[in-house]
């Protein structure tokens, strides 16, 4: 988080351009991405919320109609994030830390930081040098989750699939139909249905892709998003398969199975990376909402492998003292420019509502009326006369 950018743009831009129907993920992403870069915070918040608030109609942890306070949680968030978290939201984090010294240096910072204090992680798939998939190698992993999937029949890879990684599972099990990344106690029919969406999902991002680039690699790679109270801890369990994402390992598992067999000469992997610390309690839940959304991780549009609404899952954030909280907020209001950041929303705010104090001009009319009125009285008088 330490920099000096105070990121004032003296770009112009037409803020009031809705997302159309139409539009596809690559396109809102890179919207979303401009815009922010230009500091336009408002409608970039308006429009993840309106797209993530209604998953939390039913919930306990947020208040899903409190949209002011999720609204200001969400700008603190924005005025206070790293450049970091500006690279994974314009899909070139992993490219520009392996070149960038300067994000190399911030991002050092970060990690130290994130032992202490809550963070927002998140995976990306790509290879080491940053590029992710394309729409057509997303297709052939597809096929192999189907295939995967396959039931009443045998699988193809499945065997081979579920042995890239600990635990290992026996030739004999595999032929019975038991599958890693399927089975709990029993073959789960909710696994079974996420895995479908992710397949659903992966087809409607390539079929919004134009034929003529499903051979050029996404803009934004696949990716999965994250809170935990220790990001360190919580990114090795992920590693060791712990309490992790199924659907994000089986697709590191079959990217790997396609490179050893050379069907993918690039080795796709999913890379790890803090990119946001929480300094306030209230900031938890919704900035695990927030950047999923940012982000577009959702299996049901092929962006990445989160299957389960965001930001149920922050309990431990109850377990940092408030003393803790306060020197987090203290090192990110020395550290980022947070205050300049406020205080440029705020000088929009107040410059968009002088512009709407606006009222028809009742009095003037009232008066040319009583006017107008009495000069034809006077003349209705001549005329008696």
């Amino acid at each position: 988080m330490v920099t000096t950018r105070t990121r004032f743009y003296g770009q112009t831009l037409d803020v009031q351009h809705h997302s159309a129907p139409t539009e596809t993920l690559a396109e809102r992403r890179q919207r979303w991405s401009t815009l922010l870069l230009q500091q336009h915070y408002q409608p970039v918040i308006s429009e993840v919320l309106d797209q993530e608030l209604p998953k939390h109609v039913t919930s306990a942890i947020i208040d899903s109609t409190d949209r002011i306070s999720h609204m200001r949680e969400c700008t603190l968030i924005l005025a206070s994030a790293p450049l970091v978290f500006a690279a994974a939201l314009d899909g070139s984090l992993i490219r520009r830390l392996s070149i960038d010294t300067d994000l190399q240096k911030e991002y050092a910072v970060i990690q130290e930081q994130a032992h202490d204090q809550p963070s927002i992680y998140i995976h990306l798939l790509a290879d080491d040098n940053g590029v992710a998939p394309t729409p057509n190698q997303y297709l052939q992993i597809r096929d192999m989750v189907q295939d995967y999937l396959a039931q009443g029949q045998l699988s193809t890879h499945a065997w081979q699939l579920d042995n890239i990684t600990p635990p290992k599972v026996s030739i004999a099990a595999s032929a019975q139909g038991h599958r890693k990344y399927l089975h709990t106690s029993n073959r789960s029919s909710i696994r079974v249905d996420t895995l479908r969406r992710f397949c659903d999902g992966v087809q409607a991002r390539v079929s919004e892709t134009p034929t003529l680039l499903r051979d050029t690699p996404f803009s934004f790679p696949p990716g999965e998003c994250g809170y935990s109270r220790n990001s360190h801890l919580r990114l090795l369990q992920h590693r060791a398969r712990q309490s992790s994402n199924y659907v994000m390992n089986l697709v590191e598992d079959i990217c790997t199975y396609l490179h050893r067999t050379r069907r993918f000469q690039q080795h796709f992997r999913m890379h790890q990376y803090m990119i946001y610390l929480i300094f306030r309690p209230a900031q938890a839940a919704i900035a695990e909402i927030f950047c999923s959304g940012l982000l577009q991780v959702w299996v049901e549009n092929g962006g990445g492998f989160n299957a389960y609404p965001a930001g149920r899952s922050v309990a431990t954030a109850r377990r940092v003292s408030l003393e803790k909280w306060s020197a987090h907020e203290t090192w990110v209001r020395q550290q980022s420019p947070v205050d300049a950041n406020m205080r440029l929303q705020q000088e929009r705010a107040e410059e968009w509502n002088k512009a709407l104090e606006w009222k028809p001009p009742v009095v003037a009319e009232d008066e040319e009326m009583a006017e107008a009125s009495a000069t034809e009285n006077t003349n209705n008088r001549y005329a008696c006369a």
